[in-house]
């Protein structure tokens, strides 16, 4: 799969791609959950999102390339916070916008 490029900006959230092994280890090791360690950066079928307000990690989503959605998104130690539901209405708000970059890629 080639990388696409994306940022999804709505009200407090902006969600940047997880793209390297390094981002992928660094997200893990804040968030204190399995997205490096379960190798999510090998999954062809998954775009991974950083979700943070102020620069502060809030939720990492994992959304389907398939299907454009929203497989999983969670905060630390995998529990979901506060701005987990309108998170996850963003990045769903946004799935043309996903589907455009991957086209853009292809």
């Amino acid at each position: 799969m080639k990388p696409i490029s994306i940022f999804i900006h709505g009200w407090h959230y902006p969600s940047t791609r997880i793209e390297s092994v390094q981002e992928h280890l660094e997200e893990g090791v804040s968030m204190h959950h399995c997205v490096f360690s379960n190798a999510y950066y090998l999954k062809e079928d998954s775009l991974i999102l950083s979700a943070t307000i102020e620069g502060k990690r809030i939720e990492t989503i994992e959304v389907s390339l398939r299907t454009l959605e929203v497989v999983q998104s969670r905060g630390v130690c995998n529990k979901n916070t506060e701005y987990h539901e309108q998170i996850v209405n963003l990045v769903n708000a946004n799935r043309g916008l996903i589907s455009r970059r991957m086209k853009a890629t292809a």
